[in-house]
This record gives C-alpha cells, structure tokens and sequence, in this order.
C-alpha cells in the first residue's frame, strides 16, 4: 500500500496555570508518537501543523473568554478564518532585546541545618544576581514575579532552599553547581522567567513561538522553481520566510559551490515545506531555533542524526480515500518496456496531485529516472497500486509517500524504500 504518514503572565498565578493547562491539554492531543515522516532521519513529531495551531488557538481563546490568561496572552492578537488557520500576533525579529535586573529571594525552612543557609548565601553572592536577599519560610514551591514596562524590566525570583537543593523556576541545584545556577539565572534574565520555563514543543521553541513558525512557513510559493538555479531558489526561500538566516559552515561550503538547476516544481506549496525540499537537493536540511535572549532565527546545516530537522510534509488527518478519492479510480493500464517517468507524468497529470522526487537519495542510492523502463499490463487497477506496483520496478525499489504542506495541501513524496 502507499504510505501516508499517520498521526496517531505577569506573576505566576493560578490564572497562569489554567492557561498553561489549556496548552498541555492541547499538546497532549497532538504529539504524535508514531513514526512520522520515515523518509528522514530525525523530523519533529508533533503531528499535523493545521490541527495543532488550530487547537492551540482554540485553549488560548478560550482562557481569554474566562480571563485566565496572563498579560502577554491577553495582549496576543487572535483572528479567525474560515478554514482552520489561525494567527497569533506575537514578538517579530529585529526587536529589541528586553534589559532586566534579576533580584534572587532564597526562602529556607526554619528548621534547616545550622549554618547552611550562609553557606547558600556566600556562594549565591557570586552567580550573576543583581541582588540576593534570603529569609526562612515554609513554601515549598518555586516562583517569579516580572515587573516594569518597555525594554527595562525587573525579574524577582523566589528560590527554595529545600533538602539540601536550591529549587528554582524550570531547575533543581546543588550547593556544588555553582556555574549551573550562573547559567541558568543568566537565561531566566535573557529570555524571562515565562519563556524559560514554558513547556517546549519542538525545537526547544514554546506552543506561541512554534505557531509563528508555522504561520510564517505556511506562505504560499508563488513562483515556478523547476530549472531555476537551486542555490537561487534556496536563497529566494530562505528571503520568503522572514526569518534571520544562519548557515553553518559546512552548509555555507556546499551552498557556495552549487551549479545545479532545481528539478522540482514547489509553486503552490508553502514555504516550510518548499524550503525542506529545496535543501535536500543540496543534501541539506533546516531548522528553527532560537539563541538565548533573541528571537526565532532559522538553522540551515548538514544531516545530523542526532539532531530533529523541519520535515519535508506532515502527516495525513484524514483516510487516503477521502483526502485524495482519485488514488481509487480503477484504469486499464497496459506498458511495455516503457520510461518509467513517461508513466509517472501521466498518472500525476490524472490525479492532479504534485509528484515530488527526492532526487538527492535517489543519486545516492544510484536510481535513474531517465533511463528506467518498466512493464507493467493490468485491467480495473486502481491508480494507487499500478503507481506502487511501477515504483517497485526500480533498483533499487522506490516509495510513494502521501504527505501534507504546512497548509494541508496534499502531494507525493517519491524516495527510495531504505
């Protein structure tokens, strides 16, 4: 069978709490634990893009209705379509970082070990605060409070000194981990408390940030790309986005000595999904991330299996049949020693559905497309098994994958069995 790719606050408040709820109740719907995208090595899995942005939407709007968002959720812009695509207005690049002044507030019990708190507070005076203040307490939980306006801020941070651990907001400490406390105090004053310990959803970026991702990389590619240079078509891709670029060096060395036409036709998908395509030609992928204390740039590098990359298409909601109907029309289909990509070309003209080749593994694998002949002779077959039963006729064998743009905009991924 063809394969588709199945999915299976200004202080922390209770108000906050709910809000986060909503969020956690959204992300536990859609993680996706099945194997999504096969054809890579490391794609992010959370499932559809749609449905995600979709449902988060939805929990924010609804906190808002009851007034349990935060500040910055209230502030958020919400607007609705007629499909299912939602924007949330949210921080742009290019804006100026915000300065704050971190106060650290240490509570201990008072029935703590005599002489452990100085102990504490001598070696809390040297990781970056620009104040630490301490008093005995019985809470037990972790807290901040940020306050102030424009780009000059005060983060107040309550610490808990408890069994021997200091318990911050997002970290757990020993009196030893002097330079993990720095770090850690040096991210909650670069990226706020909020941002840091949100729950992240992929690529280290929270539920709003991956939403912007998505409603960015969900643009339209307005352009033909086919025989168009590919290192002008990545370039013209990586300007659609919005984004600020960085190119590690091994990618910027291949970028730099690529001569190749671009063999794909992306006009009509989006940009997110364009760009994963355009850069495996060039045996590369991409990824947004967000360095501490700036905004969401995006990442263009070599293959890294330990590392998770933007797929190329997202899994199928929907049953083949109701998503793509024409893949069940029975034909008579009769060839003899014929080109396969002669075949191919006509059963993406019928199904009206984009075929796209992963060109890249298919040199690697040594699959030629222009010198490949098949045969194949069958009466009342559907499209979706003569397309498999001609891919199998390949060496070695190719797959057809049924995949989604960030937009839902379904097409066919063909690529190498392994």
């Amino acid at each position: 069978m063809i394969q588709v790719e199945n999915k299976a606050r200004k202080t922390p408040t209770i108000c906050m709490e709910r809000a986060e709820l909503c969020i956690r109740v959204a992300l536990s719907r859609f993680r996706c634990d099945n194997e999504n995208a096969s054809h890579l090595k490391n794609p992010v899995r959370f499932g559809s893009p749609m449905h995600f942005r979709s449902l988060l939407i939805r929990c924010f709007m609804v906190a808002i209705a009851f007034s349990i968002a935060s500040e910055s959720l209230v502030n958020a812009q919400f607007s609705s379509r007629s499909s299912t695509r939602g924007k949330i207005g949210s921080r742009q690049s290019g804006t100026q970082s915000v300065n704050r002044s971190l106060e650290l507030k240490v509570l201990a019990d008072p029935r703590g070990a005599i002489g452990s708190q100085q102990e504490w507070m001598q070696m809390l005076a040297e990781v970056g605060a620009d104040r630490v203040v301490s008093s005995t307490s019985k809470a037990t939980k972790p807290s901040f409070e940020e306050f102030g306006s424009g780009n000059n801020k005060t983060l107040s941070i309550t610490g808990i000194l408890k069994n021997g651990k200091l318990l911050l907001p997002g970290g757990s400490f020993s009196i030893r981990q002097s330079s993990a406390i720095k770090a850690h105090l040096q991210k909650l004053r670069d990226d706020g408390a909020e941002v840091t310990v949100a729950e992240k959803v992929a690529f280290g970026l929270t539920a709003i940030q991956m939403i912007e991702v998505l409603e960015r990389m969900s643009t339209k590619i307005d352009s033909p790309t086919q025989g168009k240079k590919t290192a002008a078509t990545i370039r013209s891709l990586l300007s659609q986005s919005g984004y600020p670029i960085d190119i590690e060096k091994a990618a910027r060395e291949t970028l730099s000595g690529l001569d190749s036409d671009f063999k794909a036709e992306l006009k009509g998908l989006t940009a997110g999904t364009g760009l994963a395509i355009a850069l495996r030609e060039a045996g590369l992928v991409y990824e947004p991330h967000r360095p501490q204390g700036k905004d969401v740039r995006l990442l263009v590098r070599t293959v890294d299996d330990k590392k998770k990359n933007w797929p190329i298409g997202w899994p199928i909601e929907e049953s083949i049949r109701k998503v793509a109907p024409k893949l069940y029309v029975k034909i008579d289909l009769s060839v003899n020693d014929t080109l396969i990509l002669k075949i191919l070309n006509g059963i993406e003209g019928r199904l009206e559905l984009p075929f796209i080749y992963d060109f890249h593994k298919m040199e690697l694998k040594g699959v030629d497309l222009d010198a490949t002949k098949v045969t194949f002779v069958k009466n009342r077959v559907p499209y979706i098994t003569a397309l498999e039963k001609v891919l199998s006729q390949t060496k070695p064998r190719l797959k057809p994958l049924l995949l989604a743009d960030e937009e839902g905009k379904i097409f066919v991924w063909i690529t190498p069995r392994n």
